[in-house]
């Protein structure tokens, strides 16, 4: 399980951004249609599923460097 750490958000919202294309491709709706039913929503909330657990990993990194550097330079500032 310690392979797909990290992982996990994005496979999820890869799965949902699918499965919403798939709404699109092989169901039986217009392309108008579509933007009002709920597969829109869910590309939408894929999309910002993917770009939050980014945002997240992003800041842990920064976070990280902060502490190794006052761990290692604690009188810089």
């Amino acid at each position: 399980m310690d392979r797909l750490k990290g992982k996990k958000t994005y496979i999820v919202s890869t799965l949902m951004f699918l499965t919403s294309l798939f709404n699109l491709i092989f169901g039986d709706i217009s392309l108008n249609e579509f933007f009002s039913s709920d597969s829109m929503n869910l590309l939408l909330e894929a999309m910002g599923l993917s770009t939050l657990r980014a945002g997240i990993k992003q800041n842990q990194q920064d976070a990280i460097i902060e502490v190794v550097k006052k761990i290692n330079f604690p009188h810089a500032s």
